[in-house]
């Protein structure tokens, strides 16, 4: 009888643990997106919906991050209209891959 408490007690945690373990990276997604939504509207000072090169290079003096921004401007307008929007940076990120792991991994 024993047995059978301690076989279902591990089995319950097997299950909440995959469960818990299982809607992490799901968790995770929204708030990615939001922190991306405020980057971007951290840098749209004009409040357009749309980056200048003089916003990168303004924002590049105040955050490190929108160096590499900044550093492919041209490479990310893809409509060459001076002005990145949402979607040519999301069509950017897709393109360059998910970000590499710090200290040479993989």
């Amino acid at each position: 009888m024993t047995k059978h408490f301690l076989v279902a007690g591990l089995l319950m945690a097997t299950l909440v643990s995959a469960k818990t373990y299982a809607q992490a990276p799901q968790d995770q997604q929204p708030q990615q997106k939001h922190d991306r939504e405020g980057f971007f509207k951290k840098i749209d000072t004009n409040g357009d919906g749309k980056l200048s090169k003089a916003e990168v290079d303004a924002a590049a003096k105040d955050d490190k991050r929108v160096t590499k921004l900044k550093d492919n401007f041209d490479a990310i307008d893809a409509n060459k209209d001076a002005f990145l929007d949402k979607e040519e940076l999301q069509a950017y990120r897709k393109k360059q891959g998910p970000p590499k792991k710090e200290g040479g991994g993989k």
